[in-house]
């Protein structure tokens, strides 16, 4: 490969779950020379710039890029990700692990764990989605 290795990651359930595992990650591939981005099937580019930088994620907004379900379906990050050429996508939904022109990494779902962290700032937006979380059963 004559380029940096671009990485993805998906917002909501990924970046939004584990915020204290993604940011050092996100850090030392920026470190390491990697072009990271996100991938979101988020419509708002704005709100998705303000949720990631908003969180301490430093990935710039050019790097930010929103997908569109309505018109790709389950296919909708794949389009992105051959577009700007990534080379690895890490997401929690298996519709968009599925593809094949890059490495994809599933986050499986954790059910102990809400979908956005306690920390995780957000705007409002989303209302409840993903504040509720499954009972410990200890």
């Amino acid at each position: 490969m004559n380029r940096p290795l671009r990485v993805s990651f998906d917002i909501g359930g990924v970046l939004s779950k584990y915020p204290d595992v993604f940011r050092p990650m996100v850090d030392a591939l920026q470190k390491g020379g990697a072009e990271v981005f996100v991938i979101t099937d988020m419509h708002d580019h704005e709100q998705s710039v303000r949720f990631v930088r908003g969180n301490g994620f430093d990935i710039q907004p050019e790097r930010i890029l929103n997908s569109d379900y309505n018109e790709h379906g389950e296919g909708c990050k794949e389009e992105v990700i051959k577009q700007h050429g990534i080379d690895l996508h890490i997401d929690d939904f298996p519709g968009y692990v599925a593809h094949t022109s890059c490495v994809n990494l599933f986050v499986w779902p954790n059910p102990l764990r809400p979908y956005f962290d306690d920390s995780w700032v957000t705007d409002g937006t989303e209302g409840t989605f993903g504040r509720r979380r499954k009972k410990d059963p200890a």
